[in-house]
């Protein structure tokens, strides 16, 4: 089974259903979805989500200023060129 396999499923439940978990491949244990680290935060997974176009990168002080104005929430920088 490749190693996206789970997470694409768990991908799918959490889409459907708001949570959704996934067996680490050492341990088998789950572990929450949303939870789980990503390289560079590749993916993220959350309840409210902004999308910026045309703008400058954002500086480590705008993004703590914009977690604080969400109530101190965790703020993840998803971002790609089309």
């Amino acid at each position: 089974m490749p190693a996206w396999e789970p997470f694409g499923k768990a991908m799918e439940t959490w889409q459907e259903t708001g949570g959704a978990t996934v067996a680490c491949r050492h341990c088998r244990r789950d572990g929450d979805l949303t939870l789980w680290a990503w390289a560079d935060d590749y993916y993220a997974f959350g309840y409210l989500g902004f999308e910026f176009w045309d703008w400058p990168e954002f500086s480590p002080g705008f993004l703590d200023r914009f977690a604080h104005a969400l109530g101190d929430h965790r703020v993840v920088v998803v971002g790609g060129k089309l």
